[in-house]
């Protein structure tokens, strides 16, 4: 018993240490690596942040396509999904499909309302979209919630 105990303690240690590890590579840059620490620790244990980390990972190496995996199964854990469908809503603009990344940002809304950063990107899908005047909507919006989160340039240029 008392071995099965340690057995037990050191994995999940170990576990620990290769998800500090990886979260150490990620705020470093190096995303390969974090990618791969990460993945030991998935495949035992299945909490948003890994899946997050991951997808993030994937995403800052510009593999979307596995971010987008990752961030499904984040979505299948009990977090915020704001976050998650805002990342998610980011993978897909930036493989082009505009779309489903508007999808995203509006139940990133819908989850967070007064979020300037997710109203300026959601601003920025539609605008993408031909959607000009509901993008000045957003982007307007989310000046009058943070006047420093967005240039009032940016507005001037592209809503007038």
């Amino acid at each position: 018993m008392i071995v099965l105990l340690f057995l037990f303690l050191f994995n999940n240690s170990e576990l620990v240490i290769s998800y500090n590890k990886g979260v150490k590579n990620y705020k470093k840059g190096n995303y390969k690596i974090a990618i791969d620490l990460f993945n030991v620790e998935r495949n035992n244990k299945k909490r948003f942040k890994h899946y997050f980390y991951l997808g993030h990972s994937y995403s800052l190496l510009g593999d979307n396509k596995n971010a987008l995996k990752m961030y499904d199964l984040a979505l299948s854990t009990k977090f915020k999904k704001s976050v998650i469908y805002f990342e998610t809503g980011l993978s897909y603009f930036l493989i082009d499909e505009s779309e489903k990344a508007l999808q995203n940002l509006n139940l990133a809304l819908k989850n967070d309302p007064n979020n300037p950063s997710y109203l300026i990107n959601r601003g920025t899908i539609k605008y993408d979209l031909g959607l000009k005047k509901s993008a000045c909507s957003d982007w307007n919006r989310a000046m009058s919630l943070d006047i420093n989160s967005i240039n009032k340039e940016l507005i001037m240029i592209n809503c007038n």
